[in-house]
């Protein structure tokens, strides 16, 4: 089942992930949008489901149009473009919440001489390698890779980038990809969004205009912040107004 934001939890996200990687700030998200589900760590997820814990809680809290922002590669037209979180959704991971927790498919791929099998990437994966680091494709990629025969210290880059499309075919949804089409010169381009920035964003647009909140109302009223946080939004706005000079 989904865990929905409150004020409270925004906070708690917000400040967590202060400081944080990008990795490590989308895997808190995610994590608290999933429902205890035993020993599952989120961080053990294929992509694509981490991607639909994001979207499914983005949506709950803060509706369903992603606004974005972008400049057309050809001609540096500036563009905002609404996307509905219904086009990032793949129909293998768009099932209904509370559906078995995924765990990362496999297959096999012959190529090269070699014989690999191997799995969709976590979200354990890409926190544990380095996007800076000039081997961080290569590193990612072999971490997907659970068995090869003839067996082989490292895979050759042929074998890999032979992998590398194989990854998304496995786990749709892993990559969040929109086609866009500039109407100043009509280029068409493809685009990736970030989801868990986007996400991140919200939480901490939402977290700072409470805590401005709260600062007000605790300067105006004499308020702790669980007091303020007991207000709902809409009376708060009114002692907002009231109390502003």
């Amino acid at each position: 089942m989904l865990r929905r934001l409150t004020e409270a939890n925004v906070l708690e996200v917000w400040e967590c992930g202060l400081g944080g990687t990008p990795v490590a700030r989308a895997l808190l998200i995610a994590s608290t949008a999933m429902a205890s589900r035993g020993e599952q760590d989120v961080a053990d997820l294929p992509l694509s489901a981490v991607n639909k814990l994001l979207l499914d809680l983005r949506c709950g809290a803060f509706g369903d149009a992603l606004p974005c922002t972008t400049d057309c590669p050809a001609c540096g037209e500036s563009l905002d473009v609404t996307v509905s979180s219904e086009e990032l959704r793949p129909a293998a991971v768009g099932g209904p919440t509370g559906e078995a927790v995924p765990v990362p498919a496999t297959a096999t791929l012959t190529t090269g001489g070699f014989t690999i099998t191997y799995r969709a990437l976590t979200g354990r994966d890409v926190e544990a390698v380095d996007p800076s680091s000039p081997g961080a494709r290569r590193a990612l990629l072999r971490r997907s890779v659970l068995s090869v025969s003839p067996p082989v210290d490292d895979l050759p880059d042929a074998v890999l980038d032979a992998l590398a499309p194989r990854l998304a075919e496995l786990d749709p949804g892993a990559d969040t990809v929109l086609t866009l089409d500039c109407p100043q010169c009509e280029h068409r381009w493809e685009a990736a969004l970030d989801v868990a920035e986007h996400v991140w964003t919200d939480v901490s647009g939402y977290a700072l205009r409470v805590l401005h909140d709260v600062h007000a109302l605790a300067q105006a009223y004499g308020w702790s912040e669980a007091e303020v946080l007991s207000v709902s939004p809409a009376r708060r706005r009114f002692y907002l107004e009231v109390s502003s000079p």
